[in-house]
């Protein structure tokens, strides 16, 4: 009895810190999503959350962070991330970023086709598709003459985008797949080179989304290694194993850096005390949170904070947690 109330008790609290189902775009209403937009001017987290459609970020300008995933990345012009559907990500945007968010619907791309497979499975049908399957694999950052190409075809996206009219729908749509398929022309030797050691389609795909959902829905909660073990159905060694061949880390290391870079934008974004901040991270200890910063960030909390509203001229309210 009491193992079961344990049992239940652990599934509640995933079920509390899941990262959250969090639409930016229209209902469906029948008919396939897409739209496009230019974020500029504004600083603003948006904590970690998932969507049901497929996003491009590209960035005009430097941001101060964005994790996708298990991977945490700065990006700067040139720019261009891919976040599947049901992947969680988290973004931090500052009054000098400059970003095109584009998101679709897979009908949208193919129309008549669902999106009915894990991410990694549908490339074998749309390879266009392969840069929201390796997001966190390939650097697409774009060198001049790329982001020329990628820049001329977002904004010609935007332009019909803006103007609508019979056949709008039609231009972007073709626009679409040439801008996917000119970002898999540009990197399919990495492609090809990545292949033999990135998760093979099947079995190591299939335990890797679930570690990867694992950890996302409940770093907060400081899982334990054998509870997060047993959730995804492995072995300590071979959920360890996994995790060192794909990431480069460690399961602990994992959940310490995450929490730490939540506890980065909270100092940046919000006039929160250092023990709330602790506690929204997952510390109920804060002198162990003060060390567990330090050690990951170099430096305390405090000096973090000073340091940034320094280079920033102020703090900022956060208004989206």
């Amino acid at each position: 009895m009491a193992g079961r109330k344990q049992a239940q008790r652990s599934a509640q609290r995933r079920v509390r810190t899941e990262a959250p189902f969090r639409s930016y775009a229209p209902e469906r209403h029948g008919a396939p999503r897409f739209s496009i937009r230019i974020v500029e001017r504004t600083q603003r987290l948006y904590p970690a959350h998932k969507h049901d459609y497929f996003q491009v970020l590209y960035f005009m300008s430097a941001a101060p962070t964005l994790r996708i995933g298990l991977a945490s990345h700065k990006p700067k012009a040139g720019s261009i991330y891919f976040v599947a559907p049901m992947v969680s990500h988290q973004i931090r945007f500052d009054q000098g970023t400059r970003c095109i968010v584009l998101y679709f619907d897979l009908d949208f791309l193919h129309p008549g086709l669902s999106r009915s497979y894990p991410i990694s499975e549908l490339v074998r049908l749309l390879p266009e598709l392969t840069p929201f399957a390796w997001q966190n694999y390939v650097d697409f950052n774009a060198r001049r003459k790329q982001a020329d190409r990628i820049e001329s075809l977002i904004t010609s996206m935007n332009r019909e985008n803006d103007k609508g009219g019979l056949f709008a729908q039609e231009m972007m749509r073709a626009e679409l797949s040439l801008l996917l398929a000119t970002i898999c022309r540009d990197h399919e030797t990495e492609f090809a080179r990545l292949s033999t050691r990135l998760p093979a389609v099947g079995r190591d795909s299939g335990h890797m989304r679930r570690i990867s959902a694992f950890i996302e829905d409940n770093y907060l909660t400081g899982p334990g290694l054998e509870e997060a073990a047993k959730a995804v159905g492995l072995s300590r060694s071979r959920f360890c194993a996994l995790i060192r061949q794909y990431t480069g880390s460690t399961f602990n290391l994992l959940i310490r850096d995450m929490r730490m870079e939540d506890a980065c934008e909270r100092l940046v974004l919000t006039g929160d005390s250092i023990g709330q901040i602790a506690y929204r991270v997952g510390y109920n200890d804060e002198k162990y949170f003060l060390r567990a910063f330090k050690n990951a960030v170099g430096m305390t909390p405090s000096a973090y904070r000073l340091k940034q509203a320094k280079a920033k001229g102020t703090l900022v309210e956060d208004q989206a947690s």
